[in-house]
């Protein structure tokens, strides 16, 4: 398991590549660089920013997980042809507090708990055996402490793609980008203590059932359950919601 001084670098590494991959965003839809130009080149960037290949790199990444960017193989990275709408959400991982991320977890409980009994009844054969495999590969990563959180996602993700609904797979990867570190300490926090990594796989294995067995309603309340309790993990409980205007 990575030291503390390992993780704050990291933590470091994605902040700043968050910041990289602001300001780019913000020339992109002010016109600075048009539609189908061409971006500065990696060490142009680097050299601007005065930040590391890595840093830039993942930048550019989030970019094009945002669909503002292409990447052509041997050509370089351009513009999208047409931008995306900017999103309804605008999240900053390192700006949310306990209430935030109590409400992001609220969203995912409800959305991930439909994804999750959407997927029992439309999951084909290959997808319930994807999701089995997803399931398989976490529980190999907890074991010989690998990078579970890598693992999590994956098996988040191939739910999403079993209900056969693009949007449920675009809110996965959305939220899961933004709030990986708050999963990562989840993580954390559950290997610390064998009984309860047992019992988080627990709580996916049910999920799963309720999905290779096409029971919808178990598979929601599997979900529900799960997301609860991952909120309790991360002490989310504890913040009493904000009052907040529509």
């Amino acid at each position: 398991m990575p030291n503390r001084p390992e993780r704050s670098r990291a933590a470091r590494g994605r902040r700043l590549s968050a910041e990289v991959a602001a300001t780019l965003e913000k020339e992109i839809r002010e016109g600075v660089y048009p539609p189908n130009s061409r971006m500065p080149t990696e060490a142009l960037l680097m050299e601007r920013f005065a930040m590391s290949r890595a840093v830039i790199r993942e930048a550019i990444s989030e970019l094009r997980r945002g669909s503002l960017v292409v990447t052509l193989q041997g050509s370089g990275t351009y513009i999208a042809a047409t931008l995306p709408e900017r999103s309804v959400f605008a999240l900053i991982a390192d700006d949310m507090d306990h209430h935030e991320l109590r409400y992001i977890y609220d969203i995912r409980r409800e959305v991930e708990a439909g994804a999750a009994a959407q997927a029992s009844i439309h999951a084909s054969e290959a997808q319930r055996r994807d999701i089995a495999m997803a399931l398989d590969q976490l529980a190999t990563s907890m074991e010989r402490k690998g990078d579970s959180v890598k693992y999590d996602l994956a098996l988040h993700q191939a739910i999403a793609v079993a209900t056969g609904n693009h949007y449920f797979c675009d809110f996965i990867n959305f939220f899961y980008n933004r709030v990986s570190m708050a999963i990562s300490t989840a993580r954390q926090h559950s290997a610390k203590d064998a009984k309860l990594e047992q019992i988080v796989q627990v709580e996916h294995q049910n999920i799963v059932d309720g999905i290779i067995n096409a029971e919808p309603e178990e598979a929601r309340a599997a979900m529900r359950l799960h997301l609860t309790n991952a909120s309790r993990r991360l002490g989310l409980f504890s913040a009493s919601p904000k009052v907040s205007k529509c």
